[in-house]
């Protein structure tokens, strides 16, 4: 059985901003040993048409240099990047596309950015088990569509391919 969709999601006044994480939630380690440059992304689904506006991840104090951050689709396409600017020294930092991306229900995409010192968070084993759900988006299980938690060592950035052992959340 296939659902047919419509080739434009219908336009609607939006119920969100939506996030998976709120401004409250930490990541257990704040920032690893790793002092390589590094892509680290998680994959999710969102429940019904919408919009993605922009990126956010969470640095720690060692985290330094020009984070960028990138929308994928699940194969690797970039759907949209930006430049992370006026960065605090940590906590949650936020950065907008120059426009919204349109996303489709239970499509997987790929959230990232690129930490160009390493020291990025982690949150080891957290995609174990079950996916973490904050509707209307769902960050997907060990399981799910490949599995969560996956990151690239790179120079420069770029599609992050590798999964993670501990199916961590970056």
């Amino acid at each position: 059985l296939q659902a047919v969709l419509p080739e434009v999601p219908p336009t609607s006044t939006p119920s969100c901003p939506c996030s998976a994480w709120s401004p409250a939630n930490a990541p257990i380690v704040s920032q690893v040993t790793s002092a390589s440059p590094t892509e680290v992304g998680v994959r999710f689904r969102v429940e019904k048409y919408g919009y993605i506006t922009g990126i956010r991840f969470y640095k720690g104090p060692l985290n330094t240099g020009v984070h960028k951050g990138s929308l994928w689709s699940r194969s690797g396409s970039l759907l949209a990047s930006a430049t992370f600017t006026n960065e605090t020294a940590s906590g949650w930092q936020q950065v907008n596309f120059s426009s919204p991306v349109v996303v489709w229900p239970w499509t997987t995409y790929v959230a990232s950015y690129f930490a160009p010192v390493g020291r990025y968070a982690a949150d080891p084993s957290v995609f174990t088990q079950t996916e973490i759900v904050t509707s209307p988006v769902r960050l997907l299980a060990a399981g799910q569509s490949g599995g969560n938690g996956w990151s690239v060592g790179t120079s420069t950035g770029g599609f992050p391919s590798v999964a993670s052992s501990q199916a961590a959340n970056y």
